[in-house]
């Protein structure tokens, strides 16, 4: 078994010659180079068996896929990585599926005879990254051993060094490994260069105080490493018995202060790393008031034409290897390094006019309230922006003082002299973090749901059935956040009348089980405004016979609003 993967693999001493030395660890026992072997063969038999050349691998428990990651390819089969096991994306990856299931069911899988994304027949095993292309199907990038293996070879030269040698020392991990950069980090390289796994993956900051005594390297992301503390444990305060060689975060760039503090806690070096699924790591930095250094082996450049980074690296797949990778980041080099400037793909036109979401961004976090930024386009009768923001302490006194609303317009008044007017976000979310996926990104799809339209919280008083139709009584609650103050009436923000319709039609769905298309509206009066914090009761009835629903809003026993929707559905 070992002789198959070396062949594929070629590097001196892949992974482990003795059959007693450690591969992984589970709940702090010893998992030996033997029964990694004996594992690796059973997989391999499994997949024997099944007689297929590509396979989709999804397997949570990182041991158990690198059992299955080497058996399948000392076998020759292609591997495909999805980056979830939902049901969409196992019908879009029409393979056989291995990993959390019984290997006896293996013998099972029949194709669905759906075409797959990549029919090619391929002489050599390899791997395919599955990503979500711009047309939301599964875009699958491939990944040869060699590049690979030129990857592993450019960490292990320029991290190495950090890890000392003759030690007990642990990879552990906060990510998943089912994409490039958990693979390469957590699974390759210490496999390759005969590193201990630690099985569990950490879920919280506080788990790594609770790490047997080791010396540890540590695969990890911006918002898990932020959150970092001291030990709690009044026992072992310190831990002086964990030893960090090294730490690692990829996927955004840190917080201002953190690198410097996770240093500390660590008392050992944190490197950001920069790179995409397309080109692996690329470059390095152990401060953020510092320029991005180059991996060992990689060139970088900026194209003359577009001021975007190009990078030329020994792990690029053949195709690019004369003319290099052109990222979406612009960039500047000098002889310090390179220095990163924003997206090229982050201009956008607001009336015919060029704005730069990064400016916007940057003018944002120049003001004392703001720690971080992010800026996004909205788009609705007309196109604005809209902000997301991590508030000072300061900020948050302030906000707390002058309420959203003002502190709203505060912000938007302090911005005037640093951007264009047309570029003054007009919708504003304040939040303690930003949303994060496991690897520690910000999607746009995450941030565009904290603008998405949002209910009350509700508390059904009484619902009941009688001759006079279905009814139901609902306690509302208005948080100050919701979506619809934005923007209507900043001075004096209210619930739309349009809102309460929409909201009467929904619970109405929820409570009675109607589905309610309104043809029209008979005796619709708005009579008191509904303001954020207010907390009216909805009453609603259902009439079947007549497909009416019947809506009423009260404030402290005075009527706010009613009317009658009519479906025409029936």
């Amino acid at each position: 078994m070992p002789d198959a993967l070396t062949r594929h693999w070629r590097l001196p001493g892949f992974m482990a010659k003795n059959p007693d030395a450690p591969v992984a660890y589970r709940a702090g026992t010893a998992i030996t180079f033997a029964t990694f072997v004996r594992d690796a063969t059973a997989a391999r038999q499994a997949l024997s068996r099944l007689g297929q050349r590509r396979i989709a691998l999804f397997e949570p428990d990182i041991y158990a896929f690198s059992v299955w990651l080497m058996a399948a390819w000392s076998l020759g089969v292609h591997v495909i990585l999805p980056g979830d096991d939902l049901a969409t994306t196992r019908e879009a990856l029409d393979f056989p599926w291995v990993g959390q299931t019984p290997d006896a069911a293996l013998r099972n899988w029949r194709s669905g005879g759906r075409a797959s994304p990549d029919t090619r027949d391929f002489g050599a095993p390899a791997l395919f990254l599955s990503t979500s292309g711009s047309t939301g199907a599964p875009c699958l990038i491939e990944k040869t051993l060699r590049q690979l293996r030129r990857e592993i070879e450019a960490l292990n030269a320029t991290f190495g060094g950090h890890l000392a040698t003759g030690k007990d020392i642990r990879f552990v991990r906060s990510v998943p490994h089912q994409h490039m950069y958990g693979l390469p980090f957590a699974v390759l390289w210490p496999l390759t260069f005969g590193y201990p796994i630690v099985g569990e993956r950490l879920q919280y900051p506080d788990d790594i105080w609770r790490l047997p005594a080791a010396g540890y390297v540590l695969v990890s992301a911006p918002t898990f490493l932020r959150h970092l503390s001291p030990s709690a444990d009044a026992d072992a305060p310190d831990r002086a018995d964990i030893c960090w060689q090294l730490a690692t975060s990829a996927g955004s760039p840190l917080p201002p202060g953190a690198q410097a503090r996770c240093r500390r806690l660590l008392n050992a070096p944190l490197f950001e790393i920069y790179g995409s699924t397309e080109t692996g790591a690329a470059a390095h930095r152990q401060d953020e008031r510092l320029p991005w250094q180059p991996l060992s082996g990689v060139r970088l450049s900026v194209d003359a034409d577009t001021s975007r980074l190009r990078i030329h690296s020994p792990f690029l797949a053949a195709a690019l290897e004369k003319t290099g990778f052109l990222s979406n980041d612009l960039a500047r080099i000098d002889a310090r390094g390179l220095e990163l400037l924003g997206r090229a793909d982050r201009v956008i036109k607001i009336g015919e006019k060029r704005i730069s979401l990064g400016q916007v961004e940057t003018a944002l976090m120049a003001l004392p309230d703001v720690e971080r930024a992010v800026v996004l386009p909205r788009r609705g009768a007309r196109e604005t922006l809209g902000a997301v923001v991590i508030l000072t302490p300061d900020g948050r006194t302030r906000r707390e003082n002058l309420g959203k609303a003002r502190f709203d317009r505060f912000l938007r008044g302090a911005l005037r002299d640093r951007v264009e007017a047309i570029a003054l976000p007009r919708r504003w979310r304040y939040v303690t973090d930003l949303p994060t996926n496991d690897m520690g990104k910000t999607t746009r799809r995450d941030l565009e749901g904290l603008f998405a339209p949002t209910l009350p919280r509700a508390q059904c008083l009484r619902q009941d059935q009688n001759e006079d139709g279905h009814q139901a009584l609902l306690q509302l609650y208005l948080d100050t956040d919701l979506v619809w103050f934005d923007g209507h009436f900043p001075e004096l923000p209210v619930l739309p009348g349009v809102t309460q319709i929409d909201w009467a039609v929904h619970f109405a769905r929820l409570h009675f089980g109607v589905d309610l298309p309104v043809s029209r509206m008979i005796g619709l009066k708005f009579q008191r405004l509904i303001r954020p914090g207010d907390t009216p009761r909805l009453a609603l009835t259902w009439r079947p016979g007549k497909r009416e629903l019947e809506f009423a809003y009260t404030l402290d026993e005075t009527r706010c609003s009613r009317g009658t929707l009519v479906s025409g559905k029936g």
